[in-house]
């Protein structure tokens, strides 16, 4: 009895030998397949964090040339201003106080 049993007992070993390394290729594929995912993943997410980055860069340009605009007019307007007055003003005779006073005005607007 013993003879007979021994190969099938040794059948039994072979047969769960190889559904431990039937079980080790598919937790090795599905870990690489789950590795491939997530690496995948990640790229997709730094391209569109890169990309929302570039869009906020852009924006904060566009702000920024918009402000610069709006003071390069300011001071156009200022300066239209000054010329304004320093046309009424030329050819008259002013005093010391006067100058110094449309001079801080002037300033003051600034």
């Amino acid at each position: 009895m013993q003879e007979t049993e021994q190969p099938e007992f040794m059948e039994t070993v072979k047969e769960i030998r190889s559904a431990e390394e039937e079980y080790d290729r598919i937790m090795n594929s599905a870990k690489e397949k789950a590795d491939r995912i997530l690496r995948k993943a990640k790229e997709n997410l730094l391209e569109e964090r890169t990309k929302k980055e570039e869009e906020l860069v852009s924006l904060k340009n566009k702000k920024l040339q918009d402000g610069a605009k709006g003071i390069e007019d300011t001071v156009k307007g200022m300066l239209s201003k000054a010329k304004e007055e320093t046309s009424k003003i030329s050819g008259k005779k002013l005093d010391k106080a006067s100058v110094t006073k449309i001079a801080k005005d002037f300033l003051g607007g600034l």
